[in-house]
């Protein structure tokens, strides 16, 4: 059935509402699922892997469900490398802070000036390293530099990201009751828009860098 008009621009609307709340709940159970500690990564490459896919053309929600189920279980343990490193940074910052904010005069601003530069580093990775994994096909350990390269390589984009994603958390904080059916794939649909012109640009480009394409996760047509 096809609308025009009106009624195509709400029914658009509702099926993005309804996709990303599936995915939410998807994502909510697959990470319960690995329990949570090694559901987190896979889940979430899975969620990104799936808003790419829908990006590119593909407006089928059954398929769309199968091939998040399939990513997951696919890249559970690829991922879970990924998950483990980044929950191990993280850790490593935290107990770092605790430690920093003991010293004092010029030893202690040094630190913190090395600790807010690490920090910084550790976001932009964040921000990015799933959606590119989502895209590149690399070794585990490459992504890291990939995502701090991706971002030197394309400032605006980052600067626009973080900007999107401070309004997104304002919106949070002002109807939190947003956050259990919309937190996680409305945030990693706004990076995946994002960044998805630039990855169109790589692809009419061909081989515009050597970074091999990833066809989603392992899942067959």
């Amino acid at each position: 059935m096809e609308f025009e008009g009106w009624r195509s621009k709400l029914y658009w609307v509702v099926e993005w509402i309804t996709l990303l709340a599936v995915l939410q709940l998807l994502w909510i159970g697959l990470t319960l699922l690995g329990l949570v500690l090694f559901g987190l990564s896979p889940a979430t490459v899975a969620m990104f892997t799936t808003l790419r896919k829908r990006l590119l053309g593909e407006d089928d929600l059954k398929r769309l469900v199968k091939i998040y189920w399939n990513t997951y279980k696919v890249e559970f343990i690829p991922s879970n490398k990924i998950g483990i490193i980044l929950l191990g940074l993280g850790y490593f910052l935290i107990i770092n802070f605790q430690i920093i904010i003991t010293f004092h005069g010029v030893l202690g601003l040094l630190l913190l000036t090395m600790f807010i530069t690490i920090s910084m580093l550790f976001g932009i990775i964040l921000v990015n390293i799933f959606q590119l994994y989502a895209h590149y096909n690399l070794p585990s350990l490459r992504y890291f530099a990939a995502s701090i390269i991706f971002s030197i390589a394309y400032p605006l984009q980052m600067i626009s990201s973080i900007i999107g994603l401070a309004i997104l958390y304002k919106i949070y904080s002002w109807i939190p009751g947003l956050l259990p059916f919309f937190g996680v794939s409305l945030t990693a649909l706004f990076l995946t828009w994002m960044s998805s012109h630039i990855f169109k640009k790589e692809i009419e480009a061909e081989e515009h860098t050597n970074l091999p394409q990833y066809s989603g996760g392992g899942v067959t047509s």
